[in-house]
């Protein structure tokens, strides 16, 4: 596992291990070295219902950009660029620009959707065209299928354990669950990971209720849920479905526990009121930590865009850092040298602002973090 320099850790919130130029940076140009100028296009959703996962990747990539120039990891005239595309939503118009990428022989590498349908209908494609593409969020399956196809955020399954042991130790044994049926990473959680964790747990999953991504009512689950009492309530639920559920919840008098996922982070449970006090819910980053990698992202992130990253913006950071190392590493930025970088690091591992980063094989594996929200803020529910 790369380690960071106490010199370091006040540069670049350890996202810059390893900094300098090296003899590969300088070889700017032609196959087997690093060009003065790299390419990169982002293409995912800033608009729509999931535009706060591309928004905030987005961020976070900037934000690695700067650091990486302005420390000239790659070398002292190596430029990164990023051109990106907002997909609306729209998995045709996520297939169709990332095949206008692969055509740009100039792009080294793509950004790709967050949406984890998009995601697994364009992987084959750039697969196919041996382009390297690295995907935030994203979590269900058939999305990192090959060598050229990588994700920057830990599925959500492999953390939410911390949330089933939370329950369990607090003796909230009877569980309900909602979760959205046609959103792939929620489908995978509700009716597979979810129940198996509860197993493990000595938890019972006592109602589960699938509902639709067009879902906006739950008054129905709601007033069956607060009639039953079940100690706790998962919710598996986009952004704006969480808020209402939460809402209808808490108006139908349920007073259990509640539990989200990260989608429900950085405040968007925030329109709830007070019926979102208490939520916890598993993240991979939360600006609550108070690691000193976690405090300086904070504060350099703050100090660009005048508000605190959420999980997405520590995401794209890292992500964008795990590129650089990459070529860093093989000393080439064309495509397939990206390729062979990014594999190279996920081999070795290292330390990002999410904190020790490992891979199941192309796949990015954190711990993650528990975390509560208080009915303003989060803070670390182990507190």
């Amino acid at each position: 596992m790369l380690k960071m320099t106490a010199a370091l850790a006040g540069m670049a919130m350890l996202a810059a291990c390893g900094g300098g130029t090296g003899a590969a940076a300088q070889n700017a140009g032609g196959e087997g070295g690093i060009a003065s100028n790299i390419k990169l296009m982002g293409v995912y959703d800033t608009t729509g219902p999931v535009a706060y996962a591309g928004v905030g990747a987005s961020k976070g990539m900037k934000l690695a950009m700067e650091e990486i120039e302005k420390q000239a990891f790659l070398g002292p005239d190596v430029k990164l660029t990023l051109d990106e595309v907002d997909t609306a939503g729209a998995i045709e118009r996520a297939s169709s620009e990332v095949s206008r990428a692969i055509a740009d022989s100039e792009v080294k590498a793509i950004f790709g959707p967050v949406s984890g349908q998009q995601a697994a209908t364009v992987a084959p494609i750039v697969e196919q065209a041996g382009v390297p593409t690295i995907f935030n969020q994203a979590g269900s399956e058939g999305v990192v299928i090959g060598d050229f196809t990588f994700r920057g955020t830990a599925p959500m399954y492999s953390y939410y354990d911390i949330a089933a042991k939370y329950l369990a130790d607090k003796g909230l044994t009877d569980v309900a669950v909602i979760y959205n049926g046609t959103f792939p990473t929620f489908a995978e959680i509700g009716q597979k990971e979810f129940p198996r964790l509860a197993g493990e747990h000595g938890l019972t999953v006592s109602s589960s209720y699938a509902v639709q991504s067009n879902t906006q009512d739950f008054t129905a689950q709601a007033q069956e849920i607060a009639a039953k009492k079940p100690d706790a309530v998962v919710l598996l639920l986009i952004a704006p479905q969480a808020v209402t559920a939460l809402t209808q919840l808490g108006q139908a008098g349920y007073e259990g526990q509640t539990v989200g996922s990260s989608v429900q982070a950085a405040g968007n449970v925030a329109q709830a009121g007070e019926h979102a006090a208490g939520l916890v819910y598993p993240v991979d980053f939360s600006a609550a930590q108070d690691d000193e990698t976690a405090v300086k992202f904070v504060e350099e992130f703050t100090k660009k865009y005048g508000k605190a990253p959420d999980q997405y913006a520590a995401e794209g950071y890292d992500s964008m850092w795990w590129l650089a190392r990459a070529i860093k590493a093989s000393g080439d930025s064309s495509r397939a040298g990206i390729q062979k970088g990014l594999q190279k690091v996920a081999a070795e591992g290292f330390e990002g602002v999410m904190g020790d980063l490992t891979f199941e094989g192309n796949d990015l594996r954190v711990k993650g973090v528990l975390v509560q929200w208080d009915g303003s803020k989060e803070r670390l529910a182990t507190e």
